[in-house]
C-alpha cells in the first residue's frame, strides 16, 4: 500500500477526520489533502509530524504484512531509509503493526554530517541516544557534549538540539523517542 494510502486509512482508522489530524499533527488541511491524493510527496519532517497526531510510529506508513502476529521481526536491511541533507540519513526502526509507547531511529552520520534542527514536537518529552558507532557532538541548549562510541544520554528534545559528526569515519546513533 503507497504511503498515501496509509496515512489515509490510519486516519480513517483512527477515527480523524482530515482537518482534525492536519490539527493535531501540525499541518495545514491542504497539505494533508495533497499528500493523501498522492499529488504531493511529504518531507520526513512531515511524516514525523502526521505520525505524532496519529500516535504511531513513522514505519507504521511502510508497514506490510498481517497484523496481529505475537513478535514483530525487525530487519535493518527492510526498513526504509531517508536521506536528509547535510550527510543524514533516518532509518525508523520501530514495529509497524503492534502498538508501542517509543519509537526507535537509527541516524547514520557521514564524516562532517549533522542531523540538523527541525521544529521539535511538543509531545515528546523525553529522548535517549546511544552512539552505536563512532563519536558525535550534541549540541543542547548552547552547550556542546562529545559523546563517544558506546555511550548514551537523555535529554528534552523540545529544547534546541542538534547532532554532527566531529570525525572523518562514520557515525551511528540510535535514537529511542517516547510515544
Amino acid at each position: 500500500m503507497p504511503v498515501a494510502s496509509r496515512i489515509r486509512s490510519l486516519r480513517e482508522t483512527r477515527g480523524f477526520s482530515l482537518r482534525a489530524l492536519a490539527e493535531a499533527a501540525g499541518v495545514s488541511p491542504a497539505t494533508l489533502s495533497q499528500i493523501e491524493a498522492n499529488q504531493t510527496s511529504p518531507s520526513v519532517a512531515t511524516l514525523e509530524k502526521l505520525a505524532h497526531g496519529l500516535r504511531v510510529p513513522v514505519a507504521a506508513f511502510f508497514a506490510e504484512g498481517e497484523e496481529g502476529t505475537k513478535i514483530e521481526v525487525i530487519d535493518l536491511k527492510d526498513c526504509p531509509t531517508f536521506s536528509l541533507s547535510d550527510g543524514a540519513e533516518l532509518i525508523p526502526l520501530a514495529a509497524q503493526r503492534h502498538e508501542s509507547n517509543f519509537e526507535p531511529l537509527l541516524v547514520r552520520l557521514s564524516p562532517g554530517g549533522q542531523l540538523a534542527e527541525q521544529p521539535f514536537l511538543v509531545g515528546i518529552e523525553s529522548e535517549f541516544v546511544w552512539v552505536r558507532r563512532g563519536r558525535a557532538v550534541l549540541h543542547y541548549d548552547g552547550d556542546d557534549f562529545e559523546i563517544a562510541e558506546t555511550q548514551s544520554v537523555y535529554y528534552d528534545p523540545r529544547r534546541s538540539h542538534n547532532w554532527r559528526n566531529p570525525s572523518k569515519q562514520l557515525c551511528e546513533l540510535l535514537i529511542v523517542r517516547q510515544r
